[in-house]
């Protein structure tokens, strides 16, 4: 694209040359029609001068009218042709025939005709001072027979061609400067068009990853412009809505990140700073790997999170029985949650369509944080509602708010996880405090495809 296209051009000199054509084809529209109607006003005028002269000397007798023709010195002419074409009377400055009578003949003309001739006509003024100055003029003539002969009247066009043309200058004057105010007046109204998108563009600039909760200027007229501030409003919302996401997201794999490292330098350095028995140093090397275990799983909770993105995660649907995927998780976390117990209450099978692998990790991240941060004996119900597969993990633990889930930083990025395969799944993850239990509800749409 060569630098002469008019997409590389600015946008307001695109919006004035616009303007600039549009207008310019109105100004040519209206001069043309101002010049039809003045020429035709012009010529209905003419003829309408000859027509009455025709009918004042038609009216007269045959001597009578040739007096009066030969009495005409003004800009009406007049003649009075034989049926031969010989002249019986003529105005005294006409030096032509008006008309030929065989081609008005050939022509078939009975009663009147109006034509245009050019003949030779003396100057008015000339005359009356004696000199012979003769000149051709273009004359409209109208003619009509009498008795023996025709009368032949006509008048110059000379004033009123002078008229068009001194019209078609001063259009040709006016029209240019017609159309250099309204390229000018087109630039300032496209610059006063495309003012409130330079602000938004000036506030987008000043918007960054500091300046969360600013939005671009909308303005007040409720066209187009307003529209795109609002859709973008809405647009820079859903960023930053997802900014502060993943920040809530790193302070979340930070807490967890630094726990079980604070604790695997707590354990080493006690093991390096004495002698110690072989059942303490097993004993370290069991409290170091449940400690890198649980790196591990939240390593791989980092790359779901990651994988995820703002979106909702893959999923592969596909019929999952939840009470048996949930005995799986129960059995499997008994072992860590030591003394206490963990019970599977389910009063029949409950049936889904889903992942799964994720569903198998919300639940065991449910029941790790029941282990890591309650109390108490733990409950895993299954159940169904309204159609919903709905897991609940209740333990004695003092809770924490609902709103303040999955922000608060002390309960990592399990629950995070889960609410994303939650969504994912088409459902919802909730907290509530029922009695003195703390009760995490799991919903999962059943026999959905995904």
């Amino acid at each position: 694209m060569t630098a002469w296209s008019p997409a590389r051009w600015p946008l307001r000199t695109r919006v004035a040359l616009a303007y600039l054509a549009a207008t310019g084809v109105a100004v040519l529209i209206l001069g043309i029609a101002v010049q039809v109607r003045v020429s035709d006003a012009l010529e209905d005028r003419l003829r309408d001068s000859v027509g009455a002269e025709a009918d004042r000397l038609e009216s007269a007798s045959g001597r009578d009218r040739m007096e009066a023709v030969s009495a005409l010195s003004g800009e009406v002419h007049a003649q009075v042709l034989t049926e031969r074409g010989g002249v019986r009377a003529s105005s005294r400055l006409v030096g032509d025939p008006l008309v030929d009578v065989a081609e008005l003949q050939a022509s078939g003309r009975t009663k009147t005709g109006w034509g245009e001739r050019t003949v030779t006509v003396l100057d008015d003024d000339a005359a009356a001072a004696g000199r012979q100055e003769p000149e051709r003029e273009r004359l409209v003539i109208l003619v009509r027979p009498v008795e023996d002969g025709y009368l032949v009247v006509g008048t110059s066009r000379q004033d009123v061609d002078e008229a068009l043309m001194t019209l078609r200058t001063q259009l040709l004057i006016a029209g240019p400067l017609a159309l250099a105010v309204a390229g000018g007046l087109g630039y300032v109204v496209a610059g006063a068009g495309l003012r409130p998108i330079e602000r938004m563009r000036d506030r987008a600039a000043m918007i960054s990853a500091r300046s969360a909760g600013e939005r671009l200027p909308v303005p007040e007229a409720d066209d187009e412009l307003r529209r795109l501030a609002l859709t973008l409003n809405a647009m820079i919302g859903r960023l930053d809505d997802g900014l502060q996401r993943e920040r809530r997201f790193v302070a979340d794999a930070s807490h967890d990140l630094r726990t079980p490292l604070a604790l695997m330098l707590t354990e080493i350095e006690l093991a390096l700073a004495g002698q110690r028995t072989a059942e303490e140093w097993r004993q370290a090397l069991h409290s170091v790997d449940d400690e890198v275990r649980r790196l591990i799983a939240l390593a791989e909770d980092l790359l779901e999170r990651a994988g995820s993105g703002d979106l909702s995660l893959p999923i592969e649907s596909r019929p999952v029985d939840l009470v048996a995927l949930a005995a799986r998780v129960v059995e499997r976390f008994r072992a860590a949650a030591g003394d206490r117990d963990i019970e599977l209450t389910s009063p029949r099978p409950v049936e889904v369509r889903g992942d799964a692998t994720r569903l198998d990790r919300a639940l065991s991240n449910l029941v790790d944080n029941a282990i890591r941060h309650g109390a108490g004996d733990i409950e895993v119900a299954v159940s169904s509602s309204s159609g919903n597969a709905v897991v609940k993990v209740t333990d004695e633990g003092d809770g924490f708010l609902q709103d303040a889930w999955p922000r608060s930083g002390n309960r990592g990025l399990g629950l995070t996880i889960v609410r994303e395969i939650a969504r994912a799944h088409g459902g919802t993850i909730d907290v509530d405090r029922v009695g003195d239990r703390t009760c995490v509800r799991l919903v999962v749409v059943s026999r959905q495809d995904h």
